[in-house]
């Protein structure tokens, strides 16, 4: 739990919080941090159990939405704005995570498929922002040229923090979770 409330600390607060401001990966580095490594640290300690089908739609609905030009500018032009985006973008993940987490809703191959089901259907932005011919992405305040590099630059950057990174937590999650799910039932041993 403490692990999580430190991830959050360091995603939204100074130093990061203001190279954010100026480059789009740091600030996708805002968004790796809050969904895969404070919310499920915080989903593992606080053991919620929200229903999977809901937060799975709650959860994806959310990235996607955050990650489409026009959202994500509205976002980034002031603090305010900065903060719904990164808060909702928590709350949502967190959730996520508890329902993947929880052992009373889904079998653990079930609990498997539905994080590998987000990992795919939130991989588009980053692909996208990877391989895109100019920069569709970019901080008000960009600032890339400072950093030694252009925006697609950053761009590229950032999407390829949010397609690998972000996948080998989730497929880290998936495999251990699959792993249960095949693995021979533990027999009690009695003495």
């Amino acid at each position: 739990m403490a692990g999580g409330v430190a991830a959050v600390a360091v995603a939204i607060f100074p130093p990061l919080s203001g190279i954010a401001a100026q480059l789009f990966a740091v600030h996708m580095l805002q968004h790796l941090l809050l969904i895969a490594a404070a919310a499920p640290l915080l989903a593992a300690g606080l053991r919620l159990s929200p229903p999977p089908v809901t937060v799975w739609i709650a959860f994806v609905a959310t990235f996607l939405f955050w990650h489409w030009p026009t959202a994500f500018q509205w976002a980034a032009g002031n603090e305010f704005t900065a903060l719904l985006e990164l808060a909702s973008i928590l709350m949502a993940a967190f959730a996520f995570w508890s329902a993947a987490f929880a052992t009373d809703r889904l079998s653990h191959g079930a609990r498997a498929l539905f994080v590998m089901t987000a990992a795919v259907a939130t991989d588009l932005p980053g692909v996208v922002m990877l391989f895109a011919p100019r920069a569709i992405c970019v901080m008000p305040g960009e600032n890339a040229p400072a950093f030694g590099i252009t925006p697609l630059e950053d761009q590229q950057i950032a999407g390829l923090l949010m397609w690998v990174p972000a996948n080998l937590v989730f497929f880290a999650i998936a495999t251990w979770l699959f792993a249960l799910w095949i693995s021979p039932p533990r027999k009690l041993v009695t003495s």
